[in-house]
C-alpha cells in the first residue's frame, strides 16, 4: 500500500504507519546568494544546528497524546554530537503554554535570527493548538525559541497565534495556523522575518471555506512584533487570482531572494488551485510576493502553474502542483531559483502518482519562464525510474552540496520502493547537483538505507525523504543533508513509528555515505525515549 502525503483538511490528522497519511507537509527551506543563506545556528558557534520534529510525542504525567516536541542536536568540528542536546516541549520549564493532547508542537520548523544579535532561533508550528476559553479547536499557534551563546534558550519565548496583540485576523476553528513556515528577511533590516502558513484559513463574508493564508510577523531588535503584522490571502489587493474554497494557499512556505535585490521574498503554495476554463480540479499553483524596504508587497506579485505560458508540463487533476518548495541559487548568479513539487505528478500513465519537479529560475526582473526545468525519475539520464506512487517532489531542500558556489537540490521521493522482492514505500532522495547552466543530470544520485555505507536498512513503510533539510554541520564549506525517515522502527523488538533521521555529509564531490549519520530517540546521549508513533523526524530544519 502506497503511503501518501499529508494534506492539512480541516482537521488534520497523522495515521498509523500502515495506513495512508493524509496531507502537504511544507518545507521551509532557504538558500539565498545575495541575502545570507538562514540555516539554523543555534549557539552561533559556526557549525549549523538540527531541529528534529518529534509532533505525536506524548508529553507528561497523566500523559497528554500526540503533544509533540523537538530534539535539537548541535554541529561540531566531527558533524552533529548529541553533546548539549535538547528537548523541547510546551512543559519544559519557561515554554509558554501547556503541553495538550493533539497539539502536534514540533509539526513544522523555521530558523532565522529574529533579534539579530548573531543566534539564530527556532521557530515551532504547533498546528491544532486550541486557543481561547472557551476553546476554538486546531486555531493553531506558534512558539519563538530564541537562541544563545549556550544554544535555545526558553528566556523570552514567545507564543503567537492569530488571537494574540495585534496579529490581523481572528483565532477560528481548524485553521491551521503554523502548518507551514518559512523565514527570510523581507524588508532587509537585518532582523530574519518569518511567514506563518494558514491553509485552511476562510476567506470573506460569506466565508471561503479553506481558501488558506500567510501571517507575516516581522523581526525587531527585541525579536518578532506584531508591529506591521500583514495577512496575505487571494483577494488580498494586487494578489493575482482570487480565494476560492478548498485552494489551501499557504500550505507551503519557501523565502528566497529571486530577484538579487538583497530583500527576501515569499514563494506561497497553493497545492489545491483550480486553474483553467473549464477548471482542472487539484493543478496547484504557486504566488510570489517580492521584499522591499516596506517588507514584502502585491507589486509584481507573479502567480505560477504549469499552464503558465512556456512553463514546462501541462496542469492535470490532482497534481498538487506547489506542494512543497525550496529555494537556491541553483546557476550562482545572484538570484535565487524556485524548485516546485509537483507530488501527484502522473510520468506514464494516468492516476501514476509519480511526482515531478519544476524548476524557475531566478533574474534581476524575479523569477522567470526562460530555462525553466520539469524533473522526474523519467528524466535522461536520472537515477532511478519514475513508478506508481513515488511521490518524486514529496518534500524539497536546497544546499550546496559540493561547495562549488551553485546550490544543489535534494528531492525527497517517500514512495520509493526499494529490492527485489519490493520493499514498499522504504523511500529514497534524488539529488540533482547545480551549475553555471542551472540544475543538470551530471552527477545526480539516487540514496536510500540500501545505498553502499548508509546506516540502517531500507524497510517497509520508513519514508526515507518525508522530511528535507540543509546545513553545514560541521562547518567545512559543503552543507550536509539531513533526511527525515519518520515511520522507522527502532530497536529490537520493532518500536513501530518510531522515526529517526539519517545525516550524509557534504565534500569536494557531493554528498556521500562517509561520516553518515543515524539518529533517533535512542541514540546514545539523546534526550527521550523513542516509543511507538512518535515520528521522529517528520520535520527537520
Amino acid at each position: 500500500m502506497k503511503i501518501r502525503a499529508r494534506k492539512y483538511l480541516s482537521i488534520p490528522i497523522i495515521l498509523d504507519v500502515l495506513f495512508a497519511l493524509s496531507g502537504l507537509l511544507g518545507m521551509a527551506v532557504d538558500a539565498g546568494a545575495a541575502p545570507p543563506t538562514v540555516y539554523a545556528d543555534f549557539n552561533g558557534d559556526g557549525f549549523d544546528d538540527l531541529a528534529v520534529g518529534v509532533p505525536d510525542e506524548d508529553i507528561g504525567d497523566p500523559i497528554q497524546v500526540n503533544a509533540g516536541a523537538v530534539n535539537v542536536i548541535y554541529g561540531s568540528a566531527k558533524g552533529l554530537s548529541s553533546l548539549g542536546n535538547q528537548f523541547l516541549h510546551q512543559n519544559t520549564p519557561g515554554i509558554l503554554d501547556t503541553a495538550e493532547a493533539g497539539d502536534l508542537f514540533g509539526d513544522t520548523l523555521a530558523g532565522g535570527d529574529f533579534n539579530g544579535d548573531g543566534f539564530d532561533d527556532l521557530v515551532v508550528g504547533v498546528p491544532e493548538e486550541d486557543i481561547g476559553n472557551p476553546t476554538i479547536p486546531t486555531a493553531g499557534a506558534v512558539h519563538v525559541i530564541y537562541g544563545s551563546a549556550g544554544g535555545l534558550s526558553s528566556v523570552g519565548d514567545q507564543f503567537w497565534h492569530q488571537n494574540s496583540s495585534g496579529i490581523l485576523d481572528t483565532a477560528e476553528w481548524f485553521d491551521g495556523f503554523g502548518s507551514a513556515l518559512a523565514a527570510g528577511d523581507f524588508n532587509g533590516d537585518g532582523f530574519d522575518d518569518v511567514a506563518v502558513g494558514v491553509p485552511s484559513e476562510g476567506i470573506g463574508d460569506p466565508v471561503i471555506t479553506r481558501a488558506g493564508a500567510v501571517n507575516v510577523l516581522y523581526g525587531s531588535a527585541g525579536g518578532l512584533s506584531s508591529v506591521g503584522d500583514q495577512f496575505w490571502h487571494q483577494n488580498s489587493a494586487g494578489i493575482l487570482d482570487t480565494a476560492e474554497a478548498n485552494d489551501s494557499f499557504g500550505s507551503a512556505l519557501v523565502a528566497g531572494d529571486f530577484n538579487g535585490d538583497d530583500f527576501y521574498d515569499l514563494a506561497v503554495g497553493v497545492p489545491e488551485e483550480d486553474i483553467g476554463n473549464p477548471m482542472i480540479s487539484g493543478a496547484g499553483a504557486v504566488n510570489v510576493l517580492y521584499g522591499s524596504a516596506g517588507g514584502l508587497s502585491s507589486v509584481g506579485d507573479q502567480f505560477w502553474h504549469q499552464n503558465s505560458t512556456d512553463i514546462e508540463g501541462v496542469a492535470e487533476p490532482g497534481d498538487n502542483f506547489g506542494n512543497a518548495l525550496a529555494a537556491g541559487d541553483f546557476d550562482n548568479d545572484g538570484s535565487d531559483d524556485l524548485a516546485v513539487g509537483v507530488l501527484s505528478e502522473d510520468i506514464e500513465a494516468v492516476d501514476d502518482n509519480a511526482g515531478a519537479v519544476n524548476v524557475l529560475y531566478g533574474s534581476a526582473n524575479g523569477l522567470s519562464s526562460i530555462g525553466n526545468q520539469v524533473w522526474h525519475q523519467n528524466s535522461t539520464d536520472i537515477e532511478g525510474a519514475a513508478e506508481p506512487g513515488d511521490n518524486f517532489g514529496n518534500a524539497l531542500a536546497a544546499g550546496d552540496f559540493d561547495g562549488d558556489g551553485s546550490d544543489d537540490l535534494a528531492v525527497g521521493v517517500f514512495g520509493e520502493d526499494l529490492g527485489n522482492p519490493n520493499i514498499d514505500n522504504a523511500g529514497a532522495v534524488n539529488v540533482l547537483y547545480g551549475s553555471a547552466n542551472g540544475l543538470s543530470s551530471i552527477g545526480n544520485r539516487v540514496w536510500h538505507q540500501d545505498s553502499s555505507g548508509i546506516l540502517d536498512r531500507a524497510e517497509a513503510f520508513d519514508v526515507f525523504g518525508y522530511a528535507l533539510a540543509a546545513g553545514d554541520f560541521n562547518n567545512d564549506a559543503s552543507d550536509d543533508l539531513a533526511v527525515g525517515v519518520a515511520f522507522e522502527g527502532i530497536g529490537d523488538p520493532v518500536i513501530t513509528g518510531a522515526g529517526a533521521v539519517n545525516v550524509l555529509y557534504g565534500s569536494g564531490s557531493g554528498l556521500s555515505a562517509t561520516g553518515d549519520q543515524f539518529w533517533n530517540q535512542d541514540s546514545p546521549g539523546i534526550q527521550d525515549a523513542a516509543e511507538a508513533g512518535d515520528y521522529f523526524g517528520l520535520a527537520v530544519q
